[in-house]
């Protein structure tokens, strides 16, 4: 006898939906039986190609393309989504961008477009959906945040590791402020997963990384997509305001 859908009547909005993380957080989602609102900046070929793996799982879908470090385009994802679906559910802020120029080199409009996608955006989306979940007593709000939201990296500029730090004490504010509503907010903390950057390694930079876990290996997308899962449906009714590192052992806390 199978098992009812786990996310079965629930809406969930998944930015940086087109590839990587946000991808098969959105498969994940799909096969579990919610119905999305997929964004991304501007692949719409990607997006196009997600909607239609979603729509296989017979999930209603709609797809938005648009920049969420702009408070307008924040407000018409929330727009669009509350007429396709009505009040959301679940909202996963994984849409990200990074920057690797060292410290002294890096120039300020890095430093500000980091942070405006990585912290500013998810702060936006949070703002446009939040008050609806307060209202009806329900929601669930997952941060995509990183390792090096806890640990410095040689090859990342710092204002990815501020803006990742920055939306962890964002998602514990959150959580403390809303428990009351039956809103839990919490972060997952990827480690080294086999996304387009690790693929695009020479073999010898892949095999230095995979050393790099006590595991030996790289994480791989869908498996943080079902620790989204677990943070998005009834299973964490009772986790709030944590961070669920998914690393291999490459940092234990």
């Amino acid at each position: 006898m199978m098992s009812e859908a786990k996310l079965s009547g629930q809406v969930a909005v998944i930015t940086g939906a087109s590839r990587g993380i946000g991808r098969d957080v959105a498969l994940t989602f799909a096969r579990e039986g919610a119905s999305l609102v997929l964004v991304c900046l501007r692949d719409q070929k990607a997006l196009t190609a997600v909607q239609q793996e979603v729509e296989a799982y017979g999930a209603r879908v709609i797809a938005l393309i648009g920049d969420v470090s702009e408070v307008v385009f924040c407000e018409s994802v929330y727009s669009a989504s509350k007429e396709a679906f009505g009040v959301a559910d679940i909202l996963v802020n994984c849409a990200g961008t990074i920057t690797r120029a060292p410290f002294e080199e890096m120039s300020l409009e890095d430093w500000h477009r980091v942070i405006d996608v990585n912290l500013h955006g998810a702060f936006y989306m949070c703002r446009q959906f939040i008050p609806d979940m307060r209202a009806q007593k329900h929601g669930k709000v997952i941060n995509m945040t990183s390792q090096m939201a806890h640990m410095p990296h040689p090859s990342a500029s710092p204002s990815y590791e501020v803006s990742k730090a920055g939306l962890t004490a964002l998602t514990r504010h959150l959580a403390y402020q809303y428990a009351p509503y039956n809103i839990c907010v919490n972060a997952i903390a990827p480690g080294s997963i086999d996304t387009d950057m690790p693929k695009s390694m020479t073999e010898t930079a892949r095999e230095r990384l995979r050393n790099g876990v006590p595991m030996k290996r790289l994480g791989e997308p869908e498996e943080v997509g079902e620790c989204a899962l677990f943070l998005a449906s009834d299973m964490s009714n009772y986790v709030t305001g944590t961070t669920l590192h998914v690393n291999g052992g490459s940092l234990m806390k």
